[in-house]
């Protein structure tokens, strides 16, 4: 069993690498391919929304064929579809092709790869769940927030220092390393039991249902302003310092794993160590947030720019879990997998809003773009201030 958690922590592991690097790598790169701001904002927002809308197919699929099938299919498709990203890029390198065409073939490849990556979450999360028990398996379900997090880490590191050998070379790198140990993982989780369907018909839950509409929001508010980061931050430094492209992906490399560093330290450590409420998390949480967006508006420098990456850590670290635990309390367990869903599905909302929020603005109004980012998680917090009466106040 051992054997078989392990491929699935490492797969998880590499998504959360694959992905730091892509959004390290593609938005400088975009620049020396001549691609506006909100094209390549738009190359990332139609693979989210591309994710969003196969979630449900996904795991309507697992629920069917177990889990072995979709992760396979999942796995592959990322790999394979993140090598045609690659290919892409590099053709629009070293070839005349015209922005329009590069900018089609991105988005074809970046949704395709969205489409196939949606499997892997649902898929790892019902093999766990099917395979712990009740007391086991908060312990399971943190480790795969911890995989993605030392993805973050190992991701940009890595990247960073292969970057030198050529700009595309971490993207290839990730997805072959991905792909490789798939027909032994494939062999070890044969025989994945199915998840036994209940009798009876299964009421489903709606995302404006009032005991989860306030974390929802939250959820897409706090990843919205955390794409509109990853998609901006190269411009930022490229303009802030006249970096190029390979000195850009290397900087911004550093920088996501500073945050995901403070992140896995917050979840990995500090929440283990101390007791903090639900709310406790989620005050702590948004205050880092709103403090890192300020030091991103007066950064002058790469020093300034770094300790808002910290700080934004920090602010993930807390804000994640603390929705996550408080969303879950406010429903028995029969309707804690659609709770789950309907969160990842407002991550997935908010990292298609994030990347045109963020790429959109900043073509128009530059570092400003981090105020507009500071105002709009000050909206949210206020509506769910005024609707604490309904949902949070009965969970503290």
């Amino acid at each position: 069993m051992r054997n078989k958690f392990g491929f699935i922590y490492f797969f998880l592991l590499m998504v959360g690498a694959g992905q730091s690097i892509v959004f390290a790598i593609f938005p400088a790169l975009a620049r020396e391919l001549m691609m506006t701001e909100l094209q390549t904002g738009l190359v990332i927002s139609a693979a989210a929304f591309v994710s969003f809308i196969s979630s449900p197919f996904w795991g309507r699929r697992v629920d069917k064929a177990g889990s072995k099938q979709s992760l396979v299919l999942g796995v592959a498709g990322y790999a394979i579809f993140n090598m045609a990203f690659a290919y892409v890029l590099w053709a629009a390198i070293d070839s005349e092709i015209s922005v329009i065409t590069i900018f089609l073939l991105l988005v074809l490849t970046r949704c395709l790869f969205a489409f196939f990556t949606a499997a892997i979450m649902p898929a790892a999360q019902t093999y766990l769940i099917s395979h712990t028990s009740a007391e086991e398996r908060p312990a399971k379900m943190a480790m795969i927030g911890m995989m993605f997090g030392l993805g973050m880490i190992i991701g940009p590191a890595a990247g960073s220092a292969m970057v030198s050998a050529g700009i595309l070379v971490p993207i290839v790198f990730s997805a072959l390393i991905m792909l490789l140990p798939l027909p032994f993982a494939a062999r070890q989780i044969c025989g994945t039991p199915l998840q036994q369907r209940q009798p009876g018909p299964i009421e489903q839950l709606r995302f404006t249902d009032v005991k989860i509409r306030s974390y929802f929001i939250l959820m897409v508010t706090v990843y919205a302003i955390f794409s509109a980061i990853q998609q901006t931050i190269a411009f930022s430094l490229q303009d802030l310092l006249a970096f190029d492209a390979v000195t850009t992906a290397q900087w911004v490399g550093i920088a996501f794993m500073i945050c995901a560093i403070t992140s896995v330290i917050c979840q990995g450590v500090v929440i283990q160590k101390w007791t903090f409420s639900g709310s406790q998390l989620i005050t702590i949480g948004l205050s880092s947030i709103l403090v890192a967006l300020a030091i991103f508006f007066l950064a002058k420098g790469l020093v300034g720019v770094m300790v808002a990456f910290a700080v934004l850590g920090v602010g993930f670290g807390f804000a994640y879990p603390g929705i996550i635990s408080k969303a879950s309390l406010a429903f028995s367990a029969e309707f804690q997998g659609q709770v789950t869903a309907a969160l990842q599905a407002a991550m997935s909302l908010g990292f298609i809003a994030g990347p045109l929020i963020g790429a959109g603005l900043y073509a128009e109004i530059g570092s400003w773009v981090y105020s507009v980012l500071l105002l709009l998680l000050v909206i949210a917090l206020i509506y769910v201030r005024f609707s604490r009466e309904n949902v949070v106040e009965e969970l503290v």
